[in-house]
């Protein structure tokens, strides 16, 4: 018999390392997809995402069980994103069962408080309770970010002249973690928005008993550069693969 989530959930350690797989399992239109191979590995699955985190070592001959759950989701299978551990997508490449294989850095926040009062407190922002009716104000693309996830996350934006420029908000939440997001407007990047919005949802997250992660693609100079100035220290890292 495979496990149920609540299953896994009660195993799996609520780290950094694994708060994607943890967040996205306590959500309920996330499936799994189990190893037939070696005993507490697997795939969840979260088609609204077109995402795959791994826990455990799951082996390369289960790329076509994660196909055909894509498929039924109407995803093509190379559009479908996997997440695990580095030592697994290069079992995975050497397999054929990987390509565009990159490396995700996962960070842990050992900042202090008052630094981050410093950066919320560069530019006018407001922390968004709920579906507050202001979400309605946001561009587009970045409502529609919001939108797309299962329950309304906690959110906070930064401002210019009245107008929302920068959005921070928790893509999944465990227990005690959340991973945070950030997505500013082009015109406005550079000047310190992202980080206003993210250090203000972070004070806010934290006084709730809620310490922050931060994931980025390792070749992604500028986010990394910015978690390193909220504060954020290296605490793992991911290989992120599509399959062939």
């Amino acid at each position: 018999m495979e496990p149920t989530k609540a299953e896994l959930l009660a195993r799996l350690g609520d780290v950094p390392a694994l708060v994607e797989a943890r967040g996205l399992l306590r959500r309920r239109g996330t499936s799994l997809v189990m190893s037939q191979q070696r005993e507490g590995a697997g795939f969840v699955f979260a088609p609204d995402h077109d995402l795959a985190a791994a826990f455990g070592a799951p082996e390369p001959g289960l790329a076509e069980a994660l196909a055909l759950a894509a498929r039924a989701d109407g995803i093509d299978r190379g559009h479908l994103r996997l997440r695990a551990a580095p030592e697994v997508m290069e079992e995975w490449c050497t397999e054929g069962a990987a390509r565009a294989a990159s490396v995700v850095e996962v960070f842990s926040w050992g900042g202090k408080p008052e630094a981050l009062a410093a950066q919320a407190a560069r530019h006018e922002v407001r922390v968004l309770a709920g579906r507050d009716p202001w979400v309605d104000e946001l561009p587009g693309p970045m409502r529609r970010e919001l939108e797309a996830l299962e329950s309304w996350p906690a959110a906070a934006v930064a401002m210019a002249g009245g107008e929302p420029v920068a959005l921070a908000y928790a893509f999944v939440e465990t227990e005690t973690l959340w991973d945070v997001s950030v997505e500013t407007t082009a015109a406005f990047r550079r000047e310190g928005f992202g980080a206003c919005a993210a250090a203000a949802l972070m004070l806010d997250q934290t006084a709730a008993g809620l310490a922050p992660v931060w994931s980025v693609a390792a070749t992604n100079g500028p986010s990394v550069a910015l978690a390193k100035r909220l504060g954020f220290v290296p605490e793992a890292r991911w290989g992120d693969w599509r399959l062939p």
